[in-house]
Formats: structure tokens, C-alpha cells, sequence
């Protein structure tokens, strides 16, 4: 009989402002920090959570705060202690980068003695803790992820929950209400704009419908018109998504280790697929706009003539999307608008489909 945990995932993605400025050792000071993580919180004990890297804000449901609570690398705390945990995005003021690992029972039968499913929070991720008091579940079993808003620094330093199940066990979980099974040793990272499987795979049931994503095999995540989340547009994995899952391997598997688990390997694919664009998904502001955007203007024109078809930008959408859709090429639509930076495209901006064909 298969062994299942059941977990209660909800995630709830919030969009997020690219800003495609970096600092020269953005990368580093992430590797830095991930380095510190898995030495500092090694071994950690199913139902415990680790302040990894500096700094690492958390809510106790404890009222007063005790003084001393969760607030420097290297402090421990039991789970149910927790309501909130939120580590904080790159700071250059003092090359900090805030981490946080937790270790979840969540009713895992028959495995090695502490061992759970981990998760590992990376510059401005948070979770809540959302089990019901008196429900019977252990805590985090419910609860939302919430990636923070505003500059990231670098690729490497992107907010993202990475996931890692047992390797001895299906992992079963209600995933924005969609019933998921992850297969043993699944590794899974989330940002606010993409899902990305290393290693592993995932079914999702909806209805009648099923729905298999496999090892290095990314899928687009954006919130619809309604609130809700939508992943879609599945495709291979790019090289730096691939060298995302290296790095946060690493971490999480200094960690198994430590805890008598079996260390994790991700197999790199037979070849990568291009990298994703990245859209600008709010209103644009002086604050969310890089230096060299161009926006569209209102009757937007392909070299001097007027647009048979023209396309607003939803919420989510890219170049290659919008491409996809009316079978023309990315460069086209580029060359038409005059965009200076194909990865900066902004919500509500009108852009001119040469050539189109119907949608």
C-alpha cells in the first residue's frame, strides 16, 4: 500500500516588479549565505525550524514575544511556535541574505528517524502557518507562501520555496487545491513567476483531467483576472534554472546528510531550453521600471503604419507568449515596437502584432 503525507498547500503568488539591475556580487553574497545555512543548521529535527542567514523576521503565536525568540543564525524553534517566518532579500548595506529551513513531519509513517519533508525559504519568501487549532494536523501542513515584492538583486537572489520529499515515500498534496502527487525525492523550487521540477515528477488531477510535469520541466506561474493562481505554458528547463536547482540542492542536501538521509542528485537534461522572459506584472512606476523601458504608446505603430491587430499585455504574459499566440516571431514584434528590452514588458501596455494571424 503506497505511504502518503497529506499536506494542505496553498499558494498564493504575488506579482512582482524585475528590476534588471544588479550588484557585482549579488551572486556571491547568496552563495554566501547558502553555504552558512547548511553548515548552522545542521541537524535539524523533524518539526523544527532554523534561522539559517541573516535576517529572518517571524510572528510567535506566543503573546508577549519572548525577548529572546528566533532572532539570530543559528536559533532553533519548534514549529507550533511559529505563525509566521519571513527571511529578508538581499541587502547591500551589509551583504545579508536571509535563509530559513524547516523540517515537516506532516504525518510521515515508517521513514528515518527525524526525517520529513524539507523545505528551505530564500530571500523574501514567506510562510504562514495556517493548520486550525484543533484539527489534528501537525503545523505547516496548511499554509500560504507569499513571495515579497520589489528588487531581487540578482537572479540567484530571487524569492523561492524549495521543496525536497523523502526518497522513500509519495508525497500527496493539496496544491492550490488541485490534488498532487510528488513522487519520492521530488525536488521542487517556486518563485513568484515560475515552478520548476529537478527531480521527480508531479501528477495533478482536476476532475477527469490529468496533468504530468517531469524532471527539468518548468511551468509559468501568474495570477489570473479572479485572484486565482495559474500555472501553465510547461516547457524544458533553461540553464539557469538548472543551476538554481544545482545550488539549492547543495544546501538541502548538507542537511540530509547530517540527519542520516540519503544526499540527492540532480541529473542535468539532454538539453536546455531558452530562458523565460520575465515580465514586469504591476502598474508601471518610476520605482518598477528599469532605466531603458519603452512604453508603447497608445496607438502603437509598426514602422511608421498603423496595426491591423493590436494586443494588450495581460497580467503574467511575455514576448514568447504573445509571439505563440498570433504566430509571428519575438523579433517581430520587437522590431514593430521599437522595445529596447524584450524581457521588460508591462501590464496594460499596447503592443503592435505585425503580420498577425488570428489569435
Amino acid at each position: 500500500m503506497r505511504k502518503r503525507i497529506f499536506l494542505a498547500l496553498f499558494l498564493f503568488v504575488c506579482t512582482v516588479a524585475v528590476v534588471h539591475a544588479q550588484t557585482d556580487d549579488c551572486p556571491e553574497v547568496v552563495e554566501t549565505a547558502l553555504k552558512s545555512a547548511a553548515d548552522i543548521c545542521n541537524p535539524l529535527s523533524r518539526n523544527a525550524a532554523c534561522y539559517a542567514s541573516k535576517t529572518v523576521d517571524s510572528v510567535t503565536f506566543d503573546n508577549p514575544r519572548p525577548a529572546d525568540f528566533f532572532t539570530a543564525p543559528g536559533d532553533r524553534t519548534e514549529l507550533l511556535k511559529l505563525r509566521e517566518i519571513h527571511p529578508q532579500p538581499l541587502n547591500p548595506a551589509d551583504n545579508s541574505f536571509g535563509v530559513a529551513l524547516l523540517n515537516i513531519q506532516a504525518n510521515v509513517p515508517n521513514t528515518l528517524p527525524g526525517q520529513g519533508v524539507i523545505f528551505m525559504l530564500t530571500g523574501d519568501a514567506k510562510l504562514t502557518n495556517e493548520v486550525p487549532e484543533g484539527s489534528g494536523q501537525n503545523a505547516f501542513q496548511s499554509f500560504y507562501f507569499l513571495p515579497g515584492l520589489g528588487k531581487r538583486g540578482c537572479y540567484e537572489a530571487e524569492p523561492t520555496l524549495t521543496i525536497q520529499t523523502p526518497g522513500n515515500i509519495t508525497v500527496n498534496m493539496l496544491f492550490n487545491g488541485v490534488d498532487t502527487d510528488f513522487s519520492p525525492g521530488t525536488l521542487l523550487t517556486i518563485t513568484p513567476t515560475t515552478c520548476t521540477v529537478h527531480r521527480g515528477n508531479i501528477i495533478q488531477r482536476v476532475g477527469d483531467d490529468t496533468a504530468v510535469v517531469v524532471a527539468n520541466q518548468t511551468a509559468d506561474i501568474h495570477i489570473d483576472s479572479n485572484g486565482a493562481v495559474v500555472v501553465d505554458n510547461l516547457r524544458g528547463i533553461s540553464e539557469l534554472e538548472y543551476q538554481r536547482g544545482l545550488q539549492l540542492q547543495a544546501t538541502v542536501n548538507q542537511v540530509a546528510v547530517a540527519n542520516g538521509w540519503s544526499e540527492q542528485i540532480v541529473t542535468p537534461p539532454r538539453a536546455y531550453a531558452d530562458e523565460p522572459g520575465l515580465a514586469v506584472t504591476t502598474a508601471p512606476t518610476a520605482a518598477t521600471l528599469a532605466p531603458d523601458a519603452t512604453l508603447v504608446p497608445a496607438t502603437p505603430t509598426a514602422n511608421g503604419a498603423a496595426c491591423e491587430v493590436t494586443h494588450t499585455v495581460m497580467r503574467g504574459e511575455t514576448l514568447r507568449k504573445i509571439a505563440d499566440r498570433y504566430k509571428v516571431t519575438i523579433q517581430a514584434i520587437v522590431d514593430a515596437n521599437q522595445i529596447r528590452n524584450p524581457n521588460l514588458i508591462v501590464t496594460g501596455q499596447l503592443l503592435c502584432i505585425p503580420a498577425a494571424a488570428s489569435p
